[in-house]
């Protein structure tokens, strides 16, 4: 979802963009976005909707083994109350005021999620006395029954300091065109992949 959503995103706001044509012609957006899709499809144009095979050959899944840490869970409440109070100054610059909510954390205002992550990894040290190895938290975009819908973002702290990864890739594999998790995202997002 998190690779697809932006994609659905796009493709709704090009239909969106495309209303004042449908009113001018006084019928509906929907009926209006059939007829052009009829069009492409008519002249051989990739269909709305579709994403090319190159976007699957492009990306692999890789099953990865971190370094131990911890993880800052950046939509729990505590973390929440405490960005609020340590950020508060900057966080106003940007124009969020109050309370920071989860809707802030796992938004697309890059300023905000940013100036976060920025400030958790150069300010932080745990409880043992360590730094975090990154952030977890929910998806915007929900999670599959049974699934825990959780994304993580792992700060190279190793690298930046010019010395060896300490990520290693235990195994990769392609993104299968029937891939089951790649299904289910397609059909939340009405996108398909050839």
């Amino acid at each position: 979802m998190e690779l697809l959503a932006p994609y659905c995103t796009e493709i709704n706001g090009v239909r969106r963009a495309l209303q004042k044509d449908a009113d001018d012609m006084g019928i509906s957006l929907d009926n209006y976005w059939t007829m052009i899709l009829a069009d492409w499809d008519e002249a051989g144009t990739m269909r709305a909707r579709w994403l090319p095979r190159v976007w699957r050959d492009g990306r692999m899944i890789y099953k990865v083994v971190f370094p131990a840490g911890w993880w800052v869970d950046i939509t729990s409440t505590h973390t929440l109350a405490a960005l609020s109070l340590h950020l508060e100054t900057e966080l106003a610059l940007i124009g969020v005021t109050g309370t920071l909510t989860v809707a802030h954390v796992t938004g697309d205002n890059r300023a905000i999620t940013t100036l976060i992550a920025s400030w958790l990894r150069d300010n932080v040290t745990l409880f043992d006395g360590t730094q975090p190895i990154g952030i977890r938290f929910t998806s915007k975009h929900g999670h599959p029954a049974g699934s825990k819908g959780t994304c993580w973002a792992y700060w190279m702290r190793a690298m930046d300091a010019g010395l060896p990864e300490l990520v290693r890739v235990r195994a990769e594999e392609p993104i299968a065109e029937n891939d089951q998790d790649l299904k289910a995202a397609q059909k939340f997002c009405k996108i398909q992949t050839r």
